[in-house]
């Protein structure tokens, strides 16, 4: 039988749905690519609950789903292609049948409590070759989660409102083996009740979505508001300390940095600290054979690195870490290295808490010894 994940909270009956409009206008060419719109982080919920709908924040990569009527594509947040590394994802073509369609959600892979895990998705979101896939597909089991609608049946509706967006997406019926429809909530109370699944179920956290909002092709919007259980980003790696200072096969610590603008169009790399656990046997090799090659002879950090066996690299690598604490003005605080992401460009990534928007008093993150416990 196949694996399902879906968390215990179904939306309540009764809830607000957009109507289809009662005529269409002339077909739309399907867009060959859309940069899909992105959520600005959260100290908390917005106050004025009953504007907003909420879902989950899913622990994988965002993927647009293309399908035509012939072909169906899988597209990566920065456009790169990767319908072959999801095979079991082919068969969302007959789902959708003869109605055209680009879906927008994300990749996620399954742990032994089907709980989205980011670390178990890296042993699936690299691979290239089809026997390497066909067997990692067989150990970790993927699904879609699709979560918005931007194109239906020869139209846009990136400029209908999210509530519409939703009404039209849940008419679809995807309900298959390898993907599904998350659950939504609408109104006061939901946010509160979603964010404490969340933290129940060890789940990221939670977006907030305003009900009126359209798609906002390709921006970072305070229209969706990311409000986060665990702290963690994404972070451009500058350069490595190996192990011991001298094991160049081993990684002590990776000197991780973000982007910040500096007048005009032009960006600094700076540097917020080393990330020095979360490295197994399989990460030192992978990650001292993509470092190497990179070497280079200056820091590409505009800040001192206080590390004297620092080998620097171009920044070019970027990877998810989860930490404890982040101090304006200081570095990282007990910080993992979770994984790889290639799905993302190295100089859009920002300090996320900078833009972060101010609503009421943050939700304190759970330190990570009660998440394990």
């Amino acid at each position: 039988m196949a694996r399902t994940f879906a968390p215990t909270l179904r939306p309540r009956p009764g809830k607000a749905r957009g109507r289809r409009p009662r005529t269409l206008p002339p077909a739309q060419p399907m867009p060959a690519g859309i940069d899909p719109m992105l959520a600005v982080l959260s100290a908390s919920l917005p106050p004025d609950a009953k504007n907003w709908g909420y879902e989950f924040k899913w622990d994988g990569i965002r993927a647009l789903c293309y399908w035509d009527g012939r072909r169906l594509r899988l597209e990566s947040r920065n456009r790169l292609e990767m319908t072959h590394r999801y095979p079991e994802l082919h068969v969302l073509a007959d789902a959708l049948g003869s109605r055209s369609a680009i879906l927008d959600g994300e990749i996620v892979a399954l742990d032994e409590n089907d709980r989205p895990s980011f670390p178990l998705l890296q042993q699936r979101m690299h691979l290239g070759d089809a026997r390497d896939i066909e067997r990692a597909r067989r150990d970790v089991p993927i699904r879609y989660l699709v979560f918005d609608l931007l194109y239906l049946d020869g139209q846009s509706v990136t400029d209908r409102t999210y509530v519409h967006r939703r009404d039209l997406l849940e008419q679809l019926t995807l309900v298959g083996p390898t993907w599904h429809v998350p659950p939504a909530l609408f109104g006061e109370g939901e946010g509160e009740a979603m964010l404490a699944a969340a933290r129940e179920q060890n789940l990221e956290g939670i977006v907030a979505k305003r009900l009126d909002s359209v798609y906002e092709v390709g921006r970072r919007s305070p229209n969706w508001l990311k409000v986060k259980v665990i702290a963690r980003q994404e972070f451009v790696i500058g350069g490595w300390v190996p192990q011991g200072g001298t094991d160049l096969n081993h990684v002590g610590s990776l000197l991780m940095g973000y982007y910040e603008p500096a007048g005009g169009a032009k960006k600094v790399l700076r540097f917020a600290g080393g990330v020095g656990t979360g490295y197994d046997a399989r990460w030192h090799r992978a990650l001292t054979t993509m470092l190497k090659p990179l070497t280079r002879a200056t820091s590409p950090f505009v800040d001192p690195v206080p590390k004297a066996a620092a080998l620097f690299v171009e920044p070019l690598v970027v990877a998810e870490v989860e930490y404890r604490r982040w101090p304006v003005g200081g570095m990282l605080h007990q910080a993992a290295f979770k994984g790889i992401r290639t799905d993302k460009k190295p100089r859009q990534v920002v300090r996320e808490d900078r833009m972060c928007v101010p609503t009421v008093p943050a939700v304190p993150p759970v330190p990570p010894a009660e998440r394990e416990a």
